[in-house]
């Protein structure tokens, strides 16, 4: 795609450089030994403390103690209410976005004004494993427990084991090797992490290929603005051949401030602020590779094979719509503010092991699908 801005979008996910595309929701349950985990402690700054139906703590936490301002970087950090300009603009999407969340925490009035709900994430002992896009294109023997089924720009109801996770998720990346850096968002499936067998909201970034990186807020550095959604919030799943749950996302990067923003059906919730990147293509101008797709991380099969761990709804890309999970949607904006609709010979597949988890394009109306994922390999 050349050295551009990119802004992503999920829609129905959106990139500046802006993606558009619909990520079909599943839920994973999961199977394997109980994790033995404790709530963190109540983060700095928190006002008020809810809790959901099914057992989220909510802490409503003052805007400005957030933990994304004990990052060293973040020091002098000027904290951005608002995007400078959203090319979409509408903030229309409430409505989908309550149906979509778990938002039985504002039972007792919800988080007040000046303050943001910061999910309370758990502390366990077994390694949380990082996410891994830098080797993405090898062999499913060579991937270390992780396998795809991603498309590429460039210039239901899945089972698992505890222990390891599926996502749905659009990447923002720039650079190679160690240089490799990424925005990353999506829905994902997480027992060991989240202590939920359910999906739930994700934000990710690495500076450095995947040698650091932080989820959602557990750490310094991603920037919450949205007093009602957050990454780590619960979200409602499909129904195999029946109603289809949507995330509809953009990732667009403010021209202004350089900060990447992350919009829920045109509702602005927060961002990346470049300086987490450390001075590389994602602070300084933009991606050079959008992808969408499917990852599973599974270490129980051999020779990058796997068992138990299904992708998506866990159903191959062949049975189609209401069946198979899908993105739609897809667009990106150059650096002019210009929007692309990538065509299919556009973009590159990937998928190592298409005998476990697959991919598939179609046309449906006037919209390009790609459906995605797979049972694993038994």
């Amino acid at each position: 795609m050349g050295n551009r801005d990119a802004n992503m979008r999920v829609t129905k996910v959106c990139l500046f450089v802006l993606f558009v595309s619909s990520f079909l929701l599943n839920s994973l349950c999961a199977e394997g030994r109980h994790i033995e985990a404790k709530l963190a402690k109540k983060p700095k700054g928190t006002i008020k403390t809810l809790k959901t139906d099914n057992g989220d703590i909510i802490d409503c936490v003052d805007m400005y103690k957030q933990p994304a301002f004990d990052h060293p970087i973040m020091k002098n950090h000027t904290l951005q209410l608002e995007p400078t300009l959203h090319k979409y603009g509408a903030k229309s999407g409430n409505a989908m976005l309550e149906s979509l969340f778990d938002m039985s925490w504002k039972k007792n009035g919800g988080c007040p004004e000046g303050s943001v709900p910061i999910v309370r994430h758990f502390l366990t002992d077994h390694k949380i494993i990082r996410k891994n896009l830098s080797r993405l294109a090898d062999p499913a023997s060579n991937n270390n427990g992780h396998q795809y089924a991603v498309i590429f720009f460039q210039n239901g109801q899945p089972t698992m084991q505890a222990a390891h996770f599926s996502l749905s998720q659009i990447w923002i990346s720039a650079g190679s090797g160690s240089n490799l850096q990424t925005i990353e968002a999506g829905w994902q499936v997480y027992p060991r992490r989240t202590r939920s067998p359910g999906p739930k909201l994700f934000v990710f970034w690495t500076p450095d290929g995947y040698a650091s990186g932080c989820y959602d807020l557990t750490c310094s550095g991603w920037v919450l603005t949205s007093n009602q959604y957050s990454p780590g919030m619960s979200l409602q799943p499909s129904t195999y051949g029946g109603q289809q749950s949507e995330l509809a996302m953009d990732i667009e990067r403010d021209q202004r401030t350089g900060n990447w923003w992350l919009y829920l059906w045109g509702t602005p919730i927060g961002y990346w602020p470049p300086s987490i990147y450390k001075g590389g293509l994602l602070a300084t101008s933009g991606s050079d590779t959008l992808s969408w797709g499917g990852e599973i991380y599974d270490s129980s099969g051999s020779n990058g094979f796997h068992t138990l761990t299904q992708m998506g709804s866990g159903h191959f890309p062949r049975d189609g719509y209401t069946k198979a999970s899908y993105v739609q949607d897809l667009f990106y904006t150059d650096s002019s503010r210009n929007s692309h609709a990538p065509t299919q010979n556009q973009l590159l597949g990937l998928a190592p092991a298409p005998n476990c988890y697959n991919y598939k394009f179609q046309q449906r109306s006037s919209e390009l699908y790609f459906f995605y994922g797979g049972p694993g390999c038994n």
